[in-house]
């Protein structure tokens, strides 16, 4: 009786559907992965801008106490993302633009809503989908 040494067609069919699986998995966790990394980022750049909204709002106290705008209940002003571009207080990514880091689309038209709050300047970007 011979001695064969070697792997079957069904042994070498099952590591190769075993290896096929797990790729699958990983390549689904690297994706989910970069998702929620690009999320933390665009979250990360609406909060930096709302700072700095917040900070530069400061130059319109006046006019927001004098404002019949309101937002929530407040005394409130439309600025938009290229307001802050154009005053120097937010650098632009690239070519004077803000760029979404999601989708890299430009987010120099987003509108930010400055308002007082108990005679404290607030900014919010309405409609984001990142939780304070």
């Amino acid at each position: 009786m011979k001695n064969k040494k070697g792997f079957t067609l069904i042994e070498i069919l099952c590591v190769i559907v075993i290896i096929g699986i797990l790729s699958v998995i990983a390549t689904i966790s690297i994706v989910n992965l970069s998702s929620k990394s690009k999320n933390n980022l665009y979250c990360a750049k609406i909060e930096l801008i709302e700072n700095i909204a917040e900070s530069y709002g400061i130059k319109y106290e006046l006019e927001l106490n004098n404002s019949n705008e309101l937002y929530n209940g407040y005394k409130s002003l439309k600025i938009k993302v290229n307001t802050l571009v154009d005053a120097g207080k937010l650098d632009p990514d690239k070519k004077n633009n803000v760029i979404n880091p999601k989708d890299n689309t430009v987010m120099n038209d987003i509108d930010i809503i400055l308002y007082l709050k108990n005679n404290q300047i607030k900014a919010e970007i309405p409609n984001n989908i990142c939780e304070k």
